[in-house]
């Protein structure tokens, strides 16, 4: 240790030399470290590497003593001097504690010294990028560092741009999420990934590339080749919200045809629909259907009021393609028998009601997205059929009294299908 010692003082010159002059005890381990440092700063920047391995070697053997040499500077020192498989390893030990979330190393602490040193390493790696990236890998493929070493590196690099990781804490742990930050380089790091894994399937770096990385870049990758193809492709069967107004008709079956008569008034359907993933929710609300008693049974004046429902459904988007998307529903509703009209003092009947039907929505314009994200603005054309299936039930006056109960009182309790054919126009965001 002394004869090391001595070793690093020959280095700083006359500067160690006035220290241990005025001072007759030897320096502080501290001030060695410091010391030495600065001698590795000196000798990478004037690229005297024979001096700077002396320097480095020393700090690294006494990394245990406490000597500040993070793991870090470490890499860009080993990569600086031209000892690229060794920088390499150590840098690739460092990106597996972030990538590979069943790799967990032993703890060994490093001391930071924000020095010269530190800054002058640093410096050069501020403001990573794609053309950084490129420099740096292209300096190693021309060195004679192994094949695997090269390619791992170039994985590594490119993944670093790539792929991003946010810490999410609770009370009790912290764990990683890894995402995709940036694809500028994502070709880059399938390539050579793809290549490291082929080529070394029995590397420790071989299994988090493969299962979990390569995969990850992969699948965002595959959405913007979609994308470049068709701007519109990974809207399909994703998140919108839309309004529609428009007009309908129909008409009533079943056995309450025997009581009401139905006509057509003036109508009106409001849609607004909301899509997540595949699953949609719409909310509608119609008038204009007119449903009278039969004049030639009842004792009831006669009126025009319009009925009116109101719905919610759920449904499936089935099918969605850029100008057409095709969703069956079903959901419950009140239809609203609208009796208090032109004088009569008959109350309104409101029946609950089965709904079901598919919308038909026709994208006539959409705007074109510019990026994976970007939303746009569409017109549409929705064609819709559904229908209320529910139970009509009141309580009438007969014009003759019934032949066997001699009574005007009768019940109606009849079962019914009204059905609506719409026609809407409609705005959405996609």
């Amino acid at each position: 240790m002394k004869t090391k010692i001595f070793h690093i003082l020959l280095l700083v010159g006359s500067l160690a030399t006035s220290l241990l002059a005025q001072d007759q005890n030897p320096p502080s381990k501290k001030e060695l470290f410091l010391r030495a440092r600065d001698v590795l700063q000196t000798s990478l920047e004037n690229k005297d590497y024979e001096t700077a391995s002396q320097a480095f070697g020393y700090l690294q053997e006494n990394i245990s003593e406490g000597a500040p040499l993070d793991r870090f500077e470490e890499y860009l020192i080993q990569m600086e001097m031209g000892r690229y498989d060794d920088g390499i390893r150590n840098y690739a030990h460092q990106r597996r504690i972030l990538l590979d979330s069943t790799f967990h190393p032993q703890k060994n602490m490093r001391i930071t010294e924000e020095d010269g040193l530190h800054n002058y390493l640093f410096n050069k790696f501020k403001g990573f990028s794609k053309v950084k990236a490129d420099s740096m890998v292209n300096l190693v493929d021309a060195s004679d560092a192994s094949q695997e070493s090269k390619d791992l590196y170039a994985s590594l690099i490119y993944a670093e741009l790539v792929v991003g990781v946010k810490v999410y804490t609770t009370y009790s742990n912290a764990f990683l999420v890894h995402e995709v930050a940036d694809t500028t380089c994502a070709e880059d790091f399938l390539k050579r990934a793809h290549k490291f894994v082929d080529n070394y399937p029995n590397s420790e770096h071989a299994g988090y590339l493969k299962n979990s990385t390569i995969p990850l870049v992969e699948g965002v990758v595959t959405r913007l080749r979609e994308f470049r193809k068709d701007p519109f492709a990974y809207k399909y069967y994703s998140s919108s919200t839309s309004l529609f107004i428009g007009k309908w008709i129909g008409t009533t079956t079943g056995g309450v045809n025997d009581y009401l008569d139905t006509k057509m008034g003036s109508s009106w359907i409001f849609d607004a629909s909301f899509q997540v993933w595949r699953f949609t929710f719409g909310l509608t609300y119609s008038f204009g259907t007119i449903h009278k008693l039969n004049q030639d049974l009842f004792a009831t004046e006669d009126h025009d009021g319009l009925d009116s429902y109101f719905g919610i459904t759920a449904g499936f988007d089935v099918f969605d393609i850029k100008y057409l998307k095709v969703e069956p529903f079903l959901g419950i509703g009140g239809y609203n028998f609208n009796n208090d009209w032109l004088d009569t003092d008959r109350d309104d009947v409101t029946v609950p009601v089965f709904v079901l039907g598919t919308n038909f929505d026709v994208r006539l314009y959409a705007t074109k997205p510019h990026y994976l994200s970007d939303i746009s603005f569409a017109i549409m054309l929705r064609f819709k059929y559904f229908a209320q299936i529910g139970i009509y039930k009141d309580d009438m006056e007969l014009k003759v009294p019934d032949p066997i109960t001699q009574s005007k009182d009768f019940h109606c309790n009849k079962g019914f299908a009204n059905h609506t054919f719409g026609i809407s126009l409609g705005v959405g965001l996609w």
